[in-house]
């Protein structure tokens, strides 16, 4: 990416190299750890004991400017310049390999600012040589009568470096009140916080901690004053969402926050992938140097987690990186001090994890992730779904289906949106099916795009059936769940799916949430529903809206007068109504109705032919048939069905419990008939019997 991409006025990286009064007009952030210490270097100038500091934040989060700032106003001010000088090395420190390289740049720098130190001469007993340079450093401190602040940029990698020696530098510092040390570090290593470590608690900790809603406005509002960009304030006056959710995106990270800022000033986009392409592209030197100093096992477990997206407990990332959980812990407990990862408190032993910076989730997904694990990730839809809101994203989201329908865009890009757009929870159903159908209609997509495309909503819902009636409902569920709309068509699939299982508490609330946000030809489904859980009235209330909704098929008018014969009501009505359906649509279902239907009205007329007829046609249904002849005391039309010499024995061997509740119901001597029985068959018989029992109290209680 060239330099012209970028606004010249802004500069990303080498903040310490801006002149005094630039630091000073534009230090807006930082500053409650400003005043802290610049606050505690007024108030112990003569104090022997000294307070040393650590700022503590990721690469971009202001600690070169807060460093360079206290510079300046020791500098600039007139009672502090006589009484400390400000040391700021360069930031990288690449020549500090030993404590005395470190304590030789001191010397040299205070050489250059007219401080004589003298001549020092190198000698192998490493010791000696340090407690030299430090001799001479106090003794130039001393005649001069000031005091030495030492701003360290990157100070972990210096103590890494400084390694053995580090009991001379603490031992140096306790000893003597005239160096204080103010360093910057994007970690909080062992040197820090181990208690066997030189450092153990010597510093004071200041954590720069993600940006607030008003310090960036307050940051960007200066930006378009001082730069004389009047579309800064324009995007922040007019677009507060947008605003917060780069605030979110990028953790309130000064640097990044830039990159987003300085890309919607100098480039105009067409689509959200262009400029998250464009982001991705000039955040890549910076998040790549935080990925890569990590050690190996935390680098994989961030990968990980990048791969996850949500926040995981230990366990579900150790399953992940088939990592140990106890070393998976210990990791994220590095990683959380290191201000890579957010640990969620659940209140609980086991807590939960995530990328503390969504955008760094996303530049993982989108630059080192498999072709799988991208197909997984929505990093795309993630992207668009928080930059614009939910008006915005449908209006995209249209003005996309137009273009390809106008073949005004290359296909596989095409692709890669619809794929996005479609899986966004604020497009509707109609819409999403709009562009993948249109999608697939474009010549010239990769079939592996094709591939990454998501299911139609007919081919979710052939599958979501056939988990279910397989009974394979973990699976059936998760296919409805997984749909990204949160509309109707999704609480019908979920709905259904708890129907099929006959567990209509659960199914309701979905059934009745997909019917009220406009899901057509479900009314007589609900009215199913009201059946199984035995609330008569509601389901004649909806299988009657069903028929005024115009669904008129076999199943509704089957269920219609299902539901009348089980509240014993409209007897004949039904009856006239199912001999004319049956004639006009003679399915299993209403012709294993029609003899039931029949006894019902006392209207034996053709019942023996119709249950033969049933027998033979092998009906689904039948054994529902057999119990309501025996709830309606047809019990020796049944025994003669089993005694049928064409098909009396096979019955009986199929419906073996039916037979044995119908000898029951037409022999004498029940006790032999009893006594007979397989014992495996005895609480089959004993369930059918009480339905029976149940039926007739129904249909036949007396007055």
């Amino acid at each position: 990416m060239t330099n012209s991409l970028y606004n010249s006025n802004f500069s990303f990286y080498q903040n310490a190299n801006a002149d005094a009064s630039s630091i000073k007009g534009n230090f807006l952030i930082r500053k409650n750890e400003y005043q802290i210490i610049i606050d505690d270097i007024r108030q112990n100038q003569k104090q022997k004991s000294t307070q040393h500091y650590l700022l503590l934040g990721r690469r971009g989060s202001g600690k070169s400017t807060l460093l360079r700032r206290l510079q300046v106003e020791i500098d600039s001010d007139k009672k502090l310049d006589e009484l400390y000088i400000a040391i700021n090395p360069a930031e990288e420190q690449a020549n500090i390999y030993r404590l005395s390289d470190l304590l030789e740049e001191i010397i040299k720098e205070l050489e250059c600012r007219g401080i004589e130190v003298g001549e020092y001469e190198f000698h192998e007993d490493t010791g000696a040589y340090i407690r030299q340079l430090f001799s001479m450093i106090h003794s130039a401190l001393e005649t001069k009568e000031k005091k030495l602040i030492l701003l360290l940029d990157n100070i972990d990698r210096i103590f890494e470096n400084v390694g053995v020696d580090a009991h001379l530098l603490r031992e140096d510092l306790l000893n003597y009140g005239d160096i204080k040390i103010i360093g910057g570090s994007t970690r909080l290593t062992e040197h820090f916080w181990k208690y066997d470590k030189p450092f153990y608690e010597f510093f004071r900790v200041l954590e720069l901690k993600p940006l607030t809603s008003e310090e960036v406005k307050t940051l960007l509002l200066n930006w378009s004053e001082r730069l004389n960009l009047p579309q800064i304030k324009e995007f922040v006056t007019n677009k507060p969402g947008q605003l917060e959710t780069i605030r979110l995106l990028t953790d309130g990270l000064p640097r990044t926050l830039q990159f987003f800022v300085n890309i919607l000033l100098t480039r105009a986009p067409e689509t959200g992938y262009e400029y998250l392409k464009l982001i991705m592209d000039n955040m890549t030197p910076l998040y790549q140097e935080r990925l890569n100093i990590l050690p190996p096992a935390q680098r994989k477990i961030v990968l990980q987690m990048a791969f996850i997206w949500e926040a995981a407990g230990a366990g579900d990332i150790a399953i992940g990186t088939r990592m140990v959980n106890n070393v998976v812990s210990a990791q994220l407990k590095q990683l959380a001090e290191k201000g890579i990862v957010e640990k969620i408190d659940t209140g609980g032993r086991n807590h939960l994890y995530r990328l503390a910076e969504r955008f760094f989730n996303l530049w993982l997904i989108f630059t080192q992730g498999s072709p799988r694990e991208k197909r997984k990730a929505k990093y795309l839809t993630v992207f668009l779904e928080n930059f614009y809101d939910s008006g915005e994203l449908r209006k995209l989201a249209e003005e996309h289906l137009t273009a390809m329908k106008d073949g005004d865009m290359e296909a596989n890009k095409a692709a890669l949106l619809t794929k996005a757009y479609s899986q966004s929870r604020y497009i509707s159903i109609m819409l999403r099916e709009s562009l993948i159908a249109q999608t697939l209609l474009l010549p010239g997509v990769h079939e592996d795009l094709k591939k990454q495309l998501p299911a139609s909503l007919n081919d979710i819902l052939r599958d979501v059936m056939h988990y279910s009636h397989r009974g394979a409902w973990k699976k059936a569920l998760e296919l409805a769940e997984n749909l990204e709309q949160d509309g109707g068509f999704k609480d019908f699939l979920i709905g259904t799916t708890y129907l099929i299982k006959k567990d209509a508490k659960k199914a309701e609330p979905y059934l009745l949430s997909a019917y009220e946000k406009g899901i057509a030809g479900i009314a007589g489904v609900i009215a199913q529903l009201y059946l199984l859980l035995g609330r008569l009235d509601l389901a004649e209330k909806y299988i009657q809206r069903a028929l005024e909704e115009g669904e008129g098929n076999p199943n509704t008018y089957f269920l219609y007068i299902l539901i009348h014969y089980y509240q014993n009501k409209a007897r004949q009505e039904m009856l006239v109504m199912i001999k004319h359906k049956v004639k006009e649509m003679p399915t299993s279902k209403l012709l294993s109705l029609l003899p039931v239907i029949k006894v019902w009205n006392a209207d034996f007329q053709g019942l023996e032919s119709d249950l033969k007829g049933l027998v033979k046609n092998r009906n689904s249904m039948f054994s529902e048939t057999l119990l309501h002849m025996l709830i309606h005391h047809q019990a020796r039309l049944v025994n003669k069905l089993f005694s049928e010499d064409k098909f009396g024995e096979q019955l009986t061997d199929e419906l073996l419990p039916f037979y044995y509740v119908t000898q029951l119901l037409v022999t004498e001597d029940i006790k032999k008939k009893n006594l007979s029985m397989p014992p495996e068959l005895i609480q089959p018989v004993a369930v059918i019997l009480r339905q029976v029992k149940i039926g007739q109290e129904l249909f036949y209680k007396k007055d």
